[in-house]
């Protein structure tokens, strides 16, 4: 992304950050024989520069989105200079423009969960590949970029999905901390059990198609500077030790 007016964080743009790792200099949990040798993944960043090897970083991520939602988790975004990740359905890309226009223009990082929200595993090939394909470029209609972060509905991967995703030029971006907002629909309660399972490197995930999950998000954003982290998007919780690479699974970043 370049720089564009629109969140005002305390933020700098950086051109074209290069996202090349060896996953193994991580830490992160994926399968040896799962990490094919794809070309680093490169894109611009309108994020601040921090090195998550010597910070405490986590990374909130949305999924499910955008929805009439959004907007105001948006607003708290914006209100507390914090950077997230989106991972967006792409008919609800479609619908919602204006939010994932927002989110691009704030800095935010933009992924791709599929088309309907399926359990990629019970698809056969063709079928995985329209879920993913089709959704990066619904989005990209919107953004003018096709995502190079992918995250599969229900945490459901495998080989298939794992190579779809790389084929398609994508990360797959898993979690380690979650909530299970979608489940308890408490906004004490999902702060209380982030807090209690976030370390440094964590990937979070939410949901922006629930009612209760924005209202947590002003306190938990709180709670965890007041605890010495520094909020983070995914490709910046990388782009220090390295990057992404496209078709390799990931489900924490570096922590010092």
């Amino acid at each position: 992304m370049t720089a564009r007016p629109g969140r005002h964080r305390t933020v700098a743009a950086l051109a074209a950050t290069a996202l090349s790792v060896a996953v193994s200099t991580l830490g992160t949990t994926t399968t040896a024989a799962a990490a094919p040798q794809h070309p680093p993944l490169t894109r611009s960043a309108h994020t601040h520069a921090v090195d998550c090897r010597t910070v405490r970083c986590v990374a909130l991520t949305f999924d499910d989105g955008p929805t009439q939602y959004t907007a105001a988790l948006l607003t708290t975004l914006e209100h507390s200079h914090a950077p997230a990740t989106f991972f967006l359905i792409g008919p609800h890309a479609l619908q919602y423009r204006a939010d994932v226009q927002r989110e691009y223009r704030d800095g935010d990082a933009i992924g791709d969960h599929t088309v309907t929200h399926p359990h990629l595993t019970l698809l056969p090939g063709p079928l995985v590949d329209h879920q993913i394909k089709d959704a990066a470029q619904q989005i990209a209609s919107v953004t003018g970029h096709r995502p190079v972060l992918f995250r599969p509905p229900f945490g459901a991967w495998n080989a298939r999905v794992r190579e779809a995703a790389g084929a398609a030029g994508m990360a797959v971006v898993m979690w380690n901390v979650n909530p299970q907002d979608w489940k308890h629909h408490d906004p004490a309660f999902i702060d209380r059990a982030v807090l209690a399972l976030v370390r440094p490197g964590a990937i979070v995930v939410l949901h922006d198609r629930y009612a209760t999950t924005p209202p947590a998000v002003p306190r938990l954003i709180d709670a965890l500077r007041a605890r010495g982290y520094d909020l983070v998007t995914v490709p910046q919780l990388f782009a220090t030790s390295g990057g992404l690479h496209s078709g390799v699974v990931y489900h924490h970043g570096p922590g010092p």
